[in-house]
């Protein structure tokens, strides 16, 4: 199908009208296990659809729920009926409000999983891969340009990062770390 626009998805789903924050704890609330199955998030989307004002009309509510449908789709690589909740809402921080700060706090904190307060290379490939992916979603060109999947993208672009980051080189990023590599990175 032709390709998602972040525009349509903001105008869609109206996740531009939420910080990062609020759309996490949104799925977070309907994940089990740290996994989202394809009714849990088109319940969290139409949700947030629905309090931004984006389902007022039958059509508006059927365009929420092909595209919640496509984006599924996109994150649930193995086919197997759910997508990993920290992937997922990851990728999705590219829709939302809020400043640089906001949006490196709540990355972090979905990826350090074991709240350690340190990213190990494994959880920044897992952060990378779901950005990249709908990166490449949103700008077919994209892929074609670097002419790598986006699994690939991820590993390299993560390796670097620790190469960069780990001023301490202990192979893990503390926020001050990931926070000045983030910074630097979208500059």
């Amino acid at each position: 199908g032709a390709a998602l626009a972040a525009t349509d998805v903001q105008a869609v789903l109206r996740l531009d009208q939420y910080t990062t924050r609020e759309v996490f704890a949104t799925f977070r609330e309907q994940s089990r296990d740290g996994r989202l199955s394809h009714s849990a998030f088109r319940r969290a989307l139409l949700l947030l659809a629905s309090l931004g004002g984006g389902l007022e009309t039958a059509e508006a509510a059927s365009r929420v729920t092909a595209l919640v449908d496509r984006l599924f789709s996109l994150f649930d690589t193995n086919e197997d009926g759910s997508v990993d909740f920290s992937e997922l809402a990851s990728g999705l921080t590219v829709f939302c409000y809020g400043d640089a700060r906001d949006k490196v706090e709540a990355a972090f904190r979905l990826f350090d999983l074991n709240g350690d307060g340190y990213i190990g290379l494994d959880e920044m490939v897992t952060y990378l891969r779901a950005v990249f992916r709908v990166m490449y979603q949103l700008q077919p060109g994209t892929q074609g340009m670097t002419g790598v999947p986006a699994e690939e993208l991820a590993r390299v672009t993560a390796a670097q990062a620790f190469a960069e980051a780990d001023t301490t080189h202990n192979g893990r990023l503390s926020f001050e770390e990931f926070s000045a590599w983030y910074t630097n990175a979208s500059g």
